[in-house]
């Protein structure tokens, strides 16, 4: 398995269970059919840079970083200053930039709103996202619309 789909199935794990330990993120991996090792599970947890937060009962559980804000920043000075047109439809948000913009954006969207987004795809003038649920796309068009 590749590492981009290792930590896919790490962050959905950390986000639908409290996980306290690596061994214990280990088992699950394991019981999902994922091939992981200790060390492996260790290199991972640096690089996605998870934290551990307060969880129940006064025990502490790993968890995704919090946005970077600078990346927020950055993402709503670019918007200002390329947005042309928005449309969504279904889990789909496609949004015209004016050219030259689209790759830098579509990589903001894609690092601001990692959780609602399921891929993003650009080109020069353009970004589709598609978002894990028709929800997360109404909700991502009005966010970004709030920001044009």
């Amino acid at each position: 398995m590749r590492k981009q789909e290792r930590q896919r199935w790490i962050e959905k794990i950390i986000t639908e269970t409290e996980v306290a330990k690596q061994e214990e993120l280990v088992a699950l991996l394991l019981e999902n059919k994922i091939p992981v090792t200790q060390a492996t599970i260790s290199r991972d947890i640096k690089e996605m840079k998870l934290v551990k937060v307060p969880g129940e009962e006064k025990t502490f559980k790993y968890d995704m970083p919090v946005e970077n804000k600078s990346d927020q920043a950055r993402l709503e000075k670019l918007l200002k200053n390329a947005f042309i047109d928005i449309f969504q439809m279904d889990k789909m948000i496609s949004i015209m930039t004016k050219p030259g913009s689209g790759f830098a954006i579509g990589n903001l969207i894609e690092a601001v709103y990692k959780s609602d987004v399921f891929t993003v795809m650009t080109n020069d003038d353009k970004v589709l996202v598609i978002t894990k649920t028709e929800e997360s796309a109404i909700n991502l068009e009005k966010k970004l619309l709030e920001i044009v």
